[in-house]
């Protein structure tokens, strides 16, 4: 997400994006996160899978899933689950989106925040996470933030080359004195929103990149790549709709999937996901432009470090 993003998609993104944590088993749920496009058209994931504003308004509702799919573990544990259902997502109110973003546009590059919006729309009182990170417009930056965790790629398969990329660090999101607090300060004042600058932790997330062709489509890049930290998650769920496609691919020495469905706009999104059992993380690969096929994602995917 930044700044120059269209409200209309930043609105969409905010919609789609709301990933429940539960902390005591370490569980991180997509159910209603349709993965708008990040970095000016694609979520986030998110994702995110985990994008950079959390909002928890309400939390996930039950849903009965039609099939589910599942990429597992060595020990048959399943790591990642995209549960197609007829369910449409909820959505929150236009003035607490609203809200929610002018909260975010305060905060520069780096910094994090807890948003407190009181409300019917809220009535577990939860408080969402928000971050602006830190964007690399060149690649040596970003793999010096990133470290070892993962190989930058300049250019990818197909001939795609590098836009921009940023790295996102997870929250505390089990803080009851400084809920508590927010919760108070709301009720005392009467006030529509509660902030509090908080930092993520030091711990990588998400890496996120963008990267476009020659002649692409789209204007900040037709294709992204997510690498997620799965360290101290057990699981991620995802949910796709009655109309999505989910195959299972082979990628590298992995087992993988390929996922494509429609999103809160009507357009369809293509998802290569890629489940690296022995780097403990999880590959992303989608298609912001439409043009992408299924065989391209998987040979961007296959060359990925």
């Amino acid at each position: 997400m930044t700044r120059s993003q269209q409200p209309d998609e930043w609105k969409q993104q905010l919609l789609a994006a709301a990933d429940d944590f539960d902390v005591k088993d370490q569980v991180l749920q997509k159910i209603k996160e349709q993965k708008m496009r990040s970095e000016g058209k694609q979520v986030k994931k998110r994702l995110g899978l985990l994008v950079a504003a959390i909002l928890v308004f309400g939390g996930t509702s039950a849903y009965a899933a039609m099939k589910v799919y599942e990429l597992k573990n060595e020990k048959g544990e399943a790591v990642v689950k995209v549960q197609q259902t007829a369910t449409p997502l909820e959505k929150s109110s236009p003035e607490s989106i609203k809200t929610f973003e002018d909260a975010r546009n305060s905060l520069q590059p780096g910094e994090g925040a807890a948003v407190y919006i009181p409300g019917p729309h809220n009535p577990k009182k939860r408080v969402s996470f928000t971050y602006i990170p830190v964007e690399h417009l060149t690649t040596p930056p970003l793999q010096k933030e990133v470290g070892s965790f993962y190989e930058v790629p300049a250019e990818v398969a197909g001939g795609y080359k590098f836009v921009k990329g940023h790295v996102e660090y997870p929250f505390d999101y089990s803080q009851p004195e400084l809920f508590a607090e927010m919760h108070k300060e709301a009720e005392k004042d009467n006030k529509q929103i509660v902030m509090r600058k908080v930092s993520p932790k030091p711990t990588i997330n998400r890496v996120f990149t963008l990267y476009k062709g020659s002649e692409g489509a789209e204007t900040d890049g037709d294709v992204y790549i997510a690498i997620t930290n799965l360290e101290g998650v057990k699981w991620i769920e995802q949910q796709a709709g009655e109309d999505a496609i989910v195959e299972k691919v082979k990628v590298q020495k992995y087992e993988g999937m390929y996922v494509a469905k429609k999103l809160l706009d009507g357009k369809e999104q293509k998802e290569v996901q890629v489940y690296q059992e022995d780097k403990n993380r999880l590959i992303e690969v989608g298609a912001n432009n439409p043009a992408l096929t299924k065989e391209e994602l998987l040979a961007i995917a296959e060359n990925l470090k």
